[in-house]
């Protein structure tokens, strides 16, 4: 009945509900948009149209019905919808049993705390034997309701989202604090790649894990510049050989204090920062835009974009 209307029923149901009662939230929500897919991208389209030519919406569920992994780009597609001028909703969260589970719900969780307009979290009913889903054990409680593991790191997430993340603007950070750095784009952390303790390693970006390897602690060099050194191994952020060029790597190096590990933190919107470099005054960023895991970190003229956008989030 509702696709007599032609193709547009969709915006045509929206009109009408805001016809009928002018205070009601308007939401579409829909199943298998957890990333960056061909789904997600054409409801994408459609908001944004939506919004372009001022038909009622003001938010978007995503249904998040996972398995044994999650989307790596799953922060950064409730990002883009957030951008476009509408909240974002998890609306029926489930996660299927199994060694990952109990991460996959952490990270839920830390990503929808990560995006400003993320405004809830629903889950498909409270113990496994309630589950729509069979034997998939998918809920935070067991068929006895017993809390699972699930529950303790979404607990977790949750705690440490109350805390402060990103330093108010003009303050400096804690230097006897950690820091786990969150890049707007991808959702994915700067990571030391394979947990590497040498000179010259590589910085990348990951899925948000909160080793060791993902931590960074901001020591003072005055003047409102840091050095940024790795849990893991001690190290600290350096342009490579002191370059000034457009793409140049960042690598961890021993600490000399070198001007080129040296960074001052920029504001950018929502509670970012950018991380520009002392010596050449670029910024540090996910080279390409990348949204993959290994996405190489470089600095680059600084312009602003999203993948030069990083949220602090103190974890210890």
């Amino acid at each position: 009945n509702l696709q007599r209307t032609g193709n547009d029923w969709i915006e045509a149901a929206f009109r009408a509900a805001r016809g009928a009662d002018p205070g009601a939230k308007l939401c579409y929500n829909d199943y298998n948009t957890d990333g960056i897919n061909a789904k997600s991208t054409g409801i994408y389209n459609m908001v944004r149209d939506f919004k372009s030519r001022g038909v009622p919406i003001d938010c978007v569920g995503f249904q998040s019905h996972l398995g044994t992994t999650i989307p790596g780009d799953y922060q950064a597609n409730l990002q883009r919808f957030a951008d476009l001028g509408v909240d974002v909703q998890i609306t029926e969260l489930d996660v299927m049993t199994g060694g990952n589970q109990a991460n996959i719900y952490g990270t839920v969780t830390r990503a929808c705390l990560a995006v400003s307009r993320c405004t809830g979290i629903t889950v498909w009913g409270v113990r496994d034997s309630d589950s729509w889903r069979g034997s998939d054990d998918a809920l935070l409680f067991d068929r006895s309701g017993n809390k699972k593991a699930a529950y303790t790191s979404v607990l977790n997430a949750l705690n440490a989202g109350s805390n402060p993340t990103t330093p108010p603007p003009g303050s400096p950070v804690d230097t006897s604090a950690w820091y786990v750095l969150v890049n707007r784009n991808s959702g994915k952390a700067l990571d030391v790649y394979n947990r590497a303790t040498n000179d010259g390693a590589r910085i990348t970006q990951w899925s948000r894990n909160d080793g060791a390897w993902q931590q960074w602690q901001f020591v003072d060099s005055g003047g409102g510049y840091y050095r940024l050194k790795s849990r893991n191994s001690g190290k600290v952020l350096d342009v490579y050989n002191f370059s000034t060029s457009d793409a140049a790597a960042i690598v961890q190096w021993s600490d000399g204090n070198g001007t080129n590990q040296q960074f001052r933190l920029a504001e950018s919107a929502g509670g970012y920062l950018r991380v520009i470099n002392r010596n050449s005054g670029k910024a540090v960023e996910v080279q390409g835009a990348s949204t993959a895991d290994g996405g190489n970190i470089v600095q680059y003229t600084d312009w602003g974009g999203n993948n030069q956008q990083w949220q602090l989030i103190r974890i210890g």
